[in-house]
């Protein structure tokens, strides 16, 4: 777009003939003003030269070309004719933003960054780029929510250098770099901030988001170490770690989530089931608690709480590959076949080629004597009067909305791998196991709910 906008601009030769009150101002000849192009028009006509086309040249040229040799020279010209011109940009660009004109957004915000440049102007900028990076990552375009979120840094990291140690521009240095799960470089922003920053209610919660910071920075290497050792099949070693973690932080729940995992893994499952509970009493209800709990109840012989349990898992999270396949098995193994199918069908489109979910369909089609057929994808078709979605079938249509590959997140999280992981455990029913976010920091995701397919 950049190079569009500039190749849209002509320049012309003025002389003090042109007719427009600059005040103070004094025209130089020998510079040429830009004149910006009408759309469709590849030549000046005569009635093209008008101010106005020539403020849309100058602003083209202030928001995208600083280094343009008469930059200094055009932005005095505007200064000149409209003082007030940079706070009327600025709200037609906050306007186009939230109209999601994003690019004409853009160049406006350049435009009264690069003519009035303050801390405000960087940041509304910056926040533009993060607006473009969601766009982005909705419509699943990694390259261009890589490149938004970079200018988004590069934006603020560019205010640092106009304004020195600007309080807001660290303290919006600090909120991304967290929002990116870089801990430590959040920390050092927020550090800087804190040292500069006005006394105020901002400043008191940045010191408590600190605070929650160095808390994660602190245990995040027992988290990792016991988790290690989980994942190594040795709980009794990960165990006294997370004792330790819980001694020292008895209201988080990270932990007692982790000590039910390892001690499910030992197949403790009542001192399994005490841990998560324990997660509950202090406020946490996630469908990687109720998963956990619903294979516990099993194991326990306690098949209906393990199914209810299940069930509490799917309301809160049905695109759970391994908690759909898991609640397949129980209404199988109920005879509730309408259940069984509806789950096996969510669970085979959440990963058409799981073998777990294959064999699930098999023993369904083995006990009623159905065929699941293949997954279908409908085609949505737009009535161009009305512009309405006409959906033959309402459920069809909430999973055509499931892209194959996409994975539920549990924190702004930008990875995108998913780790699914076959195999057997000592009783002989299948499991899955996969990361999920129940550890203490935010940098990356754990691996530390690891679920049965029962």
């Amino acid at each position: 777009m950049k190079e569009d906008k500039l190749r849209r601009i002509q320049y012309i030769s003025v002389q003090n003939t042109l007719k427009t009150d600059l005040g103070t101002f004094t025209l130089d000849p020998s510079i040429k003003l830009p004149v910006q192009l009408p759309e469709g028009k590849n030549d000046i006509d005569a009635d093209d030269v008008t101010v106005e086309n020539i403020v849309s040249g100058m602003l083209t040229i202030i928001a995208y070309d600083e280094t343009h040799k008469h930059f200094s020279y055009y932005k005095s010209f505007i200064d000149a004719l409209e003082p007030g011109l940079a706070g009327e940009l600025n709200k037609a660009a906050i306007a186009k933003e939230q109209q999601k004109d994003y690019d004409f957004a853009e160049e406006l915000f350049l435009a009264v960054y690069h003519l009035l440049p303050q801390s405000a102007s960087c940041i509304n900028l910056a926040t533009l780029y993060s607006y473009m990076a969601v766009d982005a990552r909705d419509r699943k375009n990694d390259e261009d929510e890589d490149k938004y979120l970079l200018l988004a840094k590069r934006t603020l990291q560019d205010g640092l250098r106009r304004f020195g140690e600007n309080e807001h521009i660290l303290a919006e240095l600090s909120s991304f770099e967290a929002y990116m799960g870089n801990l430590e470089e959040a920390k050092e922003y927020l550090e800087r901030y804190l040292m500069v920053a006005s006394e105020g209610e901002k400043k008191q919660e940045l010191k408590k988001v600190k605070e929650q910071i160095d808390f994660q920075l602190e245990n995040d290497n027992e988290i990792k170490e016991a988790y290690d050792f989980i994942m190594l099949g040795m709980p009794d070693k990960a165990l006294p770690i997370i004792d330790k973690f819980i001694e020292a932080n008895p209201s988080v729940w990270n932990g007692y989530f982790i000590k039910g995992w390892a001690l499910r893994v030992k197949k403790d499952f009542e001192g399994a089931k005490a841990a998560l509970m324990e997660c509950m009493k202090r406020g946490e209800t996630n469908s990687e608690i109720y998963n956990e709990l619903s294979i516990c109840e099993l194991e326990l012989g306690n098949k209906e709480l393990s199914k209810t349990y299940l069930e509490a898992a799917a309301d809160l999270d049905g695109e759970d590959l391994n908690i759909m396949s898991n609640l397949a098995f129980l209404y199988l193994t109920d005879g509730q076949f309408d259940e069984a199918r509806e789950a096996l069908e969510k669970a085979r489109y959440l990963s058409g080629d799981d073998k777990i979910v294959e064999e699930l369909i098999n023993q369904y089609e083995k006990l009623t004597g159905e065929k699941i057929g293949e997954v279908i994808h409908e085609d949505i078709v737009k009535d161009e009067d009305s512009e309405e979605v006409e959906e033959d079938d309402a459920y069809q249509a909430e999973l055509s909305a499931i892209a194959e590959d996409d994975i539920p997140e549990e924190h702004e999280c930008r990875c995108g791998h998913h780790h699914h992981h076959h195999g057997e455990c000592g009783c002989g029913h299948h499991h899955h196991d996969h990361e999920c976010s129940c550890s203490n920091h935010d940098e990356e995701e754990c691996g530390c709910g690891h679920h049965h397919c029962h």
